[in-house]
């Protein structure tokens, strides 16, 4: 279990004890609307939206539909691979389940590497930004001090003044490391949740984890450089047509020219 009280440095320099509250009905609503107001500013200043982004990945190779297709199927075999281990349980037959489980986890490890390659771009959307700003109000909402029980921040533009201009405070890195150990303290009971689990009881979860990153990172900066090669050479092609056309121009202006 993460402890959720901490010291740090607070922004008149000193040593105080700090809390992360869990989140209650009125900060998730706050949460809500600095996710609309974060969603407009975002449009407003170019950042695509979510459907709008779906089209340009595909358009530049960096979420295709056999990507689509392959997460889907991946999903259904998950689905009718539990089905099997459930009537393997109930038959007794240990080795079987094992067995199944193993298959499970291979397929589980493609769907999340899937997943977080689109998800990873989708990050960059309107909602994706909002979505973190969220995030990030609602936790600068639950940061209470010990000694008063209220709010350390008073909104999110106080959160934000501190965390990019004092250099004393430590309150924002130590509460983001707290935040971090819970979201994987939730990450590890979801995984110790899945039916094959009881069956791959591994010391190398964290590895696997590292892998999963690593490999999308890669297959992301793969399909990057493509798409930027891709896009170059039309690029290259537009240029060359449209010099094509001015040449073509010329010639028959001085043909026109010529005739008179």
């Amino acid at each position: 279990m993460v402890e959720r009280t901490f010291k740090a440095v607070d922004r008149n320099g000193n040593v105080c004890d700090f809390e992360l509250k869990p989140t209650t009905v009125g900060i998730e609503n706050e949460g809500e609307r600095q996710y609309r107001i974060a969603y407009s500013k975002s449009l407003a200043e170019g950042v695509f939206p979510r459907e709008k982004l779906r089209e340009i990945m595909r358009e530049f190779g960096m979420w295709t539909e056999h990507d689509e297709s392959e997460l889907k199927k991946t999903v259904g075999k998950i689905a009718l691979l539990q089905i099997e281990l459930k009537n393997a349980e109930s038959e007794g037959d240990t080795d079987a389940c094992g067995d199944i489980a193993k298959k499970i986890g291979l397929e589980r490890r493609r769907m999340w590497e899937l997943f977080l390659v689109q998800q990873t771009v989708y990050m960059n959307s309107a909602e994706g930004v909002a979505e973190m700003i969220k995030t990030e109000t609602v936790m600068a909402a639950c940061t209470v001090l010990v000694s008063t029980g209220k709010r350390y921040w008073s909104d999110y533009a106080e959160y934000v003044r501190e965390r990019d201009m004092n250099t004393k405070s430590t309150v924002y890195s130590q509460v983001v490391g707290l935040q971090a150990g819970l979201l994987d303290e939730a990450r590890l009971g979801l995984l110790n949740e899945y039916p094959e689990a009881t069956y791959l009881k591994t010391q190398e979860e964290a590895m696997l984890d590292r892998e999963i990153e690593e490999e999308v990172l890669k297959t992301l900066h793969t399909r990057a450089d493509k798409a930027i090669a891709a896009d170059k050479k039309k690029t290259s092609k537009k240029k060359v047509s449209k010099k094509k056309k001015v040449s073509r121009g010329k010639k028959l202006e001085t043909k026109t020219d010529s005739t008179k």
